[in-house]
């Protein structure tokens, strides 16, 4: 008998890494599986034969990725083409459905299809609800009340847990990482984390360098770090540094957990960072801007009150969002204030974060995600 095959799609830096860890899952069960298909340097180390690397020309909103439609296009068609070649027993899809979505929607279900980790249907609307429904033959989704969307609309759905409670690693305590950092009790450790994408980096960090300027001039002693993400060079950060030349941050560009532990506060592009740091127990404000096009649209069909997941999950405000004209800097600084030096408000926000881990569930999302595909893979004629 064949060794099974699968086809794996995942277009996101943060896909990426929840794919390579699904793909070291599933090899520890059936080693012989044999993967091919789009990722990021990670699921290639992890065993998947790649025919694009996708991480390098990740987009974010509606304009940016509409500057890379013929790029996506190719890789696209490329793609379908390979996997008609290559014969898959199971097609699984990671995240990003505006490309996973539209690629389901080319196979026909004439390929078994298992996403994981759901799009926001419950943010978007019902539109993309059908399409999984006559494209997917199963969820596995890593947030709580997505379950029940799914099992309304008819959908196979398993809630696996979520892959950042195996992904997260602290190698050094809070006080060792301040003992490197060569700061006092006294100092407070600031994060700026503006995403992990060029376009967010430009529109977000601006915002969050005058943050810091209006918290200097509150008073008190502070230490700005920002978080390089690899996908962006440090010109584009050293460029924006340069025009706050009495800030100095320090660039952080390894040891990500170690530092966001550390922190004594952050301020956190929308994504899956905010969760990063919940579960890390750091206190944090949301921020987010846009393009223009993006929000304006955005605002027409987002049906959320919410667009941080740590508000989403609570279902209540336990973070400030500041969003696109709402991005001011002396508000933020005011408010950050207001929590750094109100003691039981800043213990209340962790007290929140702990109870939002529990509903993430526990340790081993990627090893529930790979038996469910496994018991997709034994359903397909062609493993048979």
């Amino acid at each position: 008998m064949p060794p099974p095959k699968i086809f794996i799609i995942a277009c996101e830096p943060s896909g990426d890494t929840h794919g390579a860890h699904l793909v070291e899952a599933l090899k520890q069960t059936s080693p012989e599986i044999e993967f091919f298909g789009l990722g990021g340097p990670k699921m290639q180390n992890a065993g998947v034969t790649l025919l694009e690397d996708m991480t390098r020309f990740s987009a974010l909103g509606l304009g940016d990725v509409l500057r890379q439609y013929f790029r996506y296009r190719e890789v696209f068609y490329r793609a379908l083409a390979r996997l008609k070649a290559f014969a898959p027993d199971t097609v699984i899809l990671i995240d990003s459905p505006g490309f996973n979505l539209r690629f389901a929607k080319k196979l026909k279900k004439r390929y078994r299809v298992v996403y994981y980790i759901s799009p926001q249907i419950w943010a978007w609307g019902g539109r993309r609800i059908k399409t999984i429904k006559n494209t997917v033959h199963k969820m596995l989704v890593i947030l709580p009340f997505e379950v029940g969307v799914y099992q309304s609309a008819g959908i196979p759905c398993e809630f696996v847990g979520h892959p950042l409670l195996d992904e997260i690693s602290v190698s050094v305590p809070r006080e060792g990482m301040r003992r490197e950092w060569k700061i006092d009790a006294e100092t407070k450790a600031i994060g700026l984390l503006p995403g992990s994408r060029e376009s967010e980096v430009c529109r977000i960090l601006p915002a969050m360098m005058e943050t810091a300027l209006e918290l200097l001039k509150k008073g008190g002693c502070f230490k700005f770090f920002v978080t390089r993400s690899s996908n962006v060079a440090r010109e584009v950060y050293q460029e924006i540094f340069a025009r706050y030349p009495t800030l100095n941050p320090v660039l952080t560009e390894t040891r990500f957990h170690d530092h966001l532990a550390a922190f004594d506060f952050a301020l956190i592009a929308s994504g899956t960072t905010t969760l990063e740091a919940a579960i890390l127990s750091t206190p944090f404000f949301l921020l987010y801007k846009a393009s223009w096009t993006t929000y304006v649209i955005g605002r027409r069909l987002i049906r959320v009150s919410y667009l941080g997941l740590v508000n989403l999950l609570a279902k209540k405000s336990v973070v400030p969002e500041f969003i696109q004209g709402g991005m001011k800097p002396a508000l933020i600084a005011g408010e950050a204030m207001r929590l750094l030096n109100d003691p039981a408000r800043y213990e209340a926000m962790k007290t929140q974060f702990a109870e939002i881990k529990k509903l993430l569930g526990n340790q081993g999302a990627g090893k529930r995600a790979a038996d469910a595909i496994l018991k997709e893979i034994a359903l397909c004629p062609t493993a048979a």
